[in-house]
């Protein structure tokens, strides 16, 4: 197993902020500012907001929650647009007070050997025998993990196959900062703290699994 190949290939960010008044008017003047920046090719109505869209993200504004969701080529530059999108709402509906920030990232691991992601999760992370697993029942396509951390916030870690495909390893990391604060510019940061988490503490767990087997 290669930590090197570790990838992040997307993110969620999101902002709760208190109620405010949303007109249609103004969301399709934010979506006509938003498209001169980023290419957002379809804005749908919502009944408490807007949703743009194009194949690799979407854009979601309503009346006490904005989220951005992306794929991640290269994460500086997602980060920085999430930065800006979440100012550019902010100044436009002069929010001044937020209630929670998330960040979710997604990343895969290749697993190299004999059974793949499947394998390297029961032999790596369960101490368990197959007679211990065949006590749920026929069927088994894999097992994974749940780790909840209360650090600064809340840091909760999914580790388990990627059914999709069990040569890799799904990992998802999310990272709630959960105090009210006024102002965005710890977003930048948080984010940045979320990749480096994944990148430092979550890979090093990962080597420390891949030594049990």
């Amino acid at each position: 197993m290669n930590l090197e190949l570790l990838t992040c290939c997307r993110i969620t960010a999101g902002l709760l902020y208190p109620p405010i008044p949303v007109q249609p008017a103004d969301l399709s003047q934010l979506y006509a500012d938003m498209t001169q920046k980023y290419p957002y090719q379809t804005l749908q109505h919502l009944p408490d907001g807007v949703r743009m869209a194009n194949p690799e993200g979407e854009c979601l504004v309503q009346i006490g929650r904005l989220q951005v969701n992306e794929n991640v080529m290269y994460f500086q530059a997602s980060k920085e647009k999430c930065v800006d999108i979440f100012r550019m709402v902010a100044d436009r509906f002069n929010i001044q007070q937020f209630l929670n920030f998330g960040v979710k990232l997604t990343a895969f691991l290749p697993i190299d050997m004999p059974g793949g992601a499947p394998a390297f999760m029961e032999q790596g992370g369960f101490r368990l025998s197959q007679g211990d697993w065949r006590l749920l029942g026929p069927g088994l396509q894999g097992a994974g993990m749940r780790v909840v951390l209360h650090q600064d916030g809340i840091v909760d870690l999914r580790i388990e196959p990627y059914f999709n495909n069990p040569s890799e390893l799904y990992v998802e990391l999310d990272m709630q900062h959960v105090e009210p604060f006024g102002s965005l510019e710890n977003v930048d940061v948080w984010m940045q703290n979320a990749y480096d988490y994944m990148f430092g503490s979550v890979k090093d767990f990962l080597s420390a699994m891949s030594k049990r087997r």
